[in-house]
């Protein structure tokens, strides 16, 4: 019979390859979170751009309709001030601009946190990173309608984006 001596001096642990082993293991684990992190914050930033453009590219429909209205309010053609052009336009205009100069386009954010377009290259205000432009052409299936549409690009890490939105106005009255 053979007999095992056993040393009871012998201290049972972790060889050093046992412990590499579980550190690369769960490396990869925290690399995996860390990334789908870093994406999900990505996608945060490309969302809130696109939230912004959408509503900027309504604004600008929507200030246009307003010119188109006063026309009517002021006894004027509903088509006065909106001949096919590219335009610039923000809340305190009462119509559409034509874009004269380059950058004219961009928009600035106040401090109260409303967009408008630049007046002077010393403007204090901080650049919003957005621009819109206005393109007002002539409907060829309706002489009696004007084709609308709001375009913002805007710029999130070295991507550019842009974003869209187009309506016909009638001159329902």
């Amino acid at each position: 019979m053979i007999k095992l001596k056993i040393n009871k001096n012998l201290k049972k642990g972790f060889s050093i390859v046992e412990v590499v082993t579980v550190l690369f293991i769960v490396s990869l684990g925290l690399v995996g979170v860390l990334s789908l992190i870093v994406q999900n914050i990505q996608s945060q930033n490309v969302n809130k751009g696109a939230l912004m453009a959408y509503q900027l590219a309504q604004e600008g429909i929507e200030l246009v309709r307003h010119t188109r209205d006063s026309n009517w309010a002021a006894g004027q053609s509903w088509q006065a001030n909106l001949s096919p052009n590219h335009y610039t336009i923000d809340y305190r205009d009462l119509a559409p601009r034509n874009i004269s100069v380059t950058g004219q386009d961009r928009l600035k954010q106040d401090a109260a946190g409303f967009f408008y377009n630049q007046n002077s290259a010393n403007d204090p205000n901080m650049d919003s990173g957005f621009s819109r432009v206005i393109d007002i052409t002539a409907n060829p299936n309706n002489s009696q309608s004007i084709i609308v549409r709001s375009t913002i690009n805007w710029k999130d890490h070295s991507k550019n984006f842009n974003y869209f939105l187009e309506t016909a106005l009638y001159d329902w009255k």
